[in-house]
């Protein structure tokens, strides 16, 4: 049973809650504009309720009923499941056969009403008058909206002007509005008796309406019964209109005889309306949506392999899971959330939870672009104080380097954005010092490690994702790049400056492969900026969660005549 049904079921129970104090408690009242709003707010909050959440109280909730099961009683008989389906048998699907049958009765209700009202529509055409009347064969009198339908035959009665009263008190009142908000939940619900229940206590109430409008108007009253009388047989001729000769002839006798106001009423609608709204709200009202299980295969879109490794994480949240080596995946999820697929070298791809089924999701590669303009200078920050690092002077007196535990010759390669933090040793005696014999002191440098971790409740979710590193970073890949270009004489000696967008992969062996100029200005720099790379050392590879994965790069070289 899918949302649609249990929504449409919900909405019955709000029908249901509506309706039945309203016949045994409300129904005689006279206060007949009141009755007119509860029925009709009423049957619009039954289609609301089911949309809203409402949570229950901490005391309903720890109230969780408990059953114990004693094994050793000998008076529980065990219970035995039989296999009675043979398989010449016929397995029937009573979800389908109850959803066809429900499409079967509102297609029927639809298109009926469609014809009546299409009938009635070219009967008004032909046969109103000026004053908006139209004279019929029929033998009812009734209003559909604002158009008033009267038999012939009462073409010349002396009541005329009486029926006509009561008639336009439905139109002046906009009883339509009622009837068609009526005949729409009807449709959608024809299946529940109190949907038809309802719907008669709105046309009644609609007549009583009426009724005291001709009352109003200086109509005698006994006149006016004895006029009703003469009309009290017929059937309904269409239920989105008002009826002057209705069935419930003797109802609206003694309503005639009431007071326009009760005070009784009006206090027993007080205390019913609240209590029914609660009712509403713990009946129908939507629970905190549950837990579900989202299940999912993601692969490559080149060639449809699975894509193990991926992070799934769920959107705005710290809840994730990685698919497996054949690139399934499974994650609890709470309502329809963003789900959001991520693997070094691809793109992005956020889905619905939804629509998550059986179809793979499929991971477009990307390219990754490395923007060697924006390296900058090696100064980066400790203890939220700029730190510039000299070299310069007496080699002897240099400091030793270590870069994440290990001894470096220099720091010039090191690409700044990768540098987690810098400690300074001065003390010869420190222990650091000591173990590497450094007189001048030490630089101690750790990178960042490309590693995210989610935390949630007391699970920990890492998503590990590694872009492609020329050894020693960005700082380092300029420097070798422009050290080994060799600009075209005769681009130089022109003055002519341009840019080549060199494009390569970097495998999971390090070894660049595929090189190529993917644009360039011009056509005479591609060689030269394409050479670079053919000689360039292998690259640390893109990783994902620590697996070396296969990664597409590309890198702007630029030629600029004017640098020397």
């Amino acid at each position: 049973m899918n949302d649609l049904h249990i929504y449409l079921l919900k909405v019955a129970a709000g029908l249901a809650i509506i309706s039945v104090p309203y016949y045994f408690l409300l129904r005689n009242d006279p206060n007949l504009n009141l009755k007119r709003f509860y029925l009709l707010l009423g049957l619009m909050a039954s289609w609301i309720f089911p949309l809203i959440i409402f949570r229950k109280p901490e005391l309903l909730l720890n109230l969780t009923p408990t059953v114990f099961i004693d094994p050793g009683d000998e008076t529980a008989l065990p219970i035995s499941v039989s296999n009675t389906t043979s398989g010449a048998g016929i397995t029937l699907n009573w979800i389908r056969i109850g959803i066809l049958v429900y499409l079967s009765g509102l297609t029927f209700m639809f298109l009926k009403n469609l014809f009546i009202l299409l009938r009635w529509n070219i009967s008004w055409n032909k046969n109103k008058n000026e004053n908006g009347v139209a004279f019929t064969k029929s033998d009812q009198v009734f209003t559909i909206f604002t158009k008033i339908f009267v038999p012939a035959s009462l073409r010349d009665e002396e009541d005329l002007d009486n029926i006509l009263l009561h008639e336009r008190a439905h139109v002046k009142q906009l009883h339509f509005i009622d009837l068609m908000v009526m005949e729409l939940s009807l449709l959608l619900t024809w299946f529940n008796p109190f949907s038809w229940l309802i719907s008669r206590m709105i046309k009644e109430n609609h007549e009583h309406l009426a009724d005291r409008q001709v009352l109003s108007a200086g109509v005698n009253p006994a006149r006016y019964r004895a006029q009703l009388l003469n009309h009290t047989l017929g059937v309904n001729v269409f239920r989105l209109g008002n009826q002057f000769n209705h069935s419930l002839t003797l109802k609206r006798f003694k309503m005639m005889k009431k007071p326009k106001n009760s005070p009784r009423g009006i206090i027993t609608m007080t205390l019913l309306v609240p209590a029914l709204l609660i009712a509403m709200g713990i009946t129908t009202g939507m629970t905190p949506m549950q837990e579900k299980t989202i299940k999912g295969t993601v692969v490559f879109a080149a060639d449809g392999s699975p894509a193990p490794g991926t992070s799934v994480v769920i959107a705005n949240s710290t809840v994730g899971t990685v698919a497996d080596i054949d690139g399934t995946f499974k994650l609890d999820v709470v309502g329809d959330p963003d789900l959001v697929f991520s693997f070094v070298g691809y793109a992005t791809l956020k889905v619905k939870a939804s629509k998550i089924g059986k179809k793979p999701l499929e991971l477009e590669a990307k390219t990754f672009k490395l923007d060697l303009e924006t390296v900058p200078a090696m100064v980066v920050k400790n203890d939220g104080q700029s730190i510039t690092i000299r070299t310069e002077g007496d080699s002897d007196k240099k400091p030793i380097y270590i870069l994440d535990g290990e001894v470096v010759s220099g720091i010039e390669n090191i690409d700044p954005e990768t540098i987690e933090s810098i400690n300074v040793i001065k003390d010869p005696e420190n222990p650091i010092a000591k173990e590497f014999n450094a007189k001048n002191g030490v630089i101690e440098i750790n990178t960042k490690k490309e590693v995210d971790v989610l935390q949630h409740s007391e699970e920990v979710f890492y998503v590990v994702e590694e872009m492609p590193m020329f050894p020693g970073g960005k700082a380092a890949l300029k420097t070798y790049i422009y050290s080994n270009l060799e600009y075209p004489a005769e681009m130089k000696k022109k003055g002519t400056s341009g840019e080549v967008m060199v494009q390569f992969t970097v495998p999971a062996s390090g070894e660049l492969r595929n090189i190529k100029a993917m644009s360039s200005s011009h056509k005479e720099f591609e060689a030269s900026a394409v050479k670079v790379f053919e000689g360039m050392p292998n690259w640390s590879p893109g990783k994902q969660r620590g697996k070396a994965v296969k990664i597409n790069v590309v890198v702007p070289v630029k030629f600029d005549a004017g640098k020397k």
